[in-house]
């Protein structure tokens, strides 16, 4: 999943949409509030500080095990 960020609505959406992927995964939700801020706070570092950026949700497996990978990129 990829939010494209170029506005502070952008920020509310990926916020929203990595709370969404972890409620999926069936984080606790303490994690998935955790999570949402997190990114939250750096996609606003993004939109504020580079003018934009993206957001990228993934679910990757390694050894067997899979794992949520958040990247954001400015």
């Amino acid at each position: 999943l990829t939010v494209s960020l170029a506005t502070e609505h952008d920020v509310v959406l990926a916020r929203q949409r990595a709370r969404q992927v972890a409620a999926l995964l069936d984080f606790e939700a303490q994690e998935q509030v955790r999570l949402a801020t997190a990114v939250s706070e750096i996609a606003r570092n993004a939109v504020r500080y580079a003018g934009g950026g993206r957001v990228e949700l993934a679910v990757e497996e390694q050894d067997g095990t899979a794992r949520l990978v958040v990247r954001v990129q400015d």
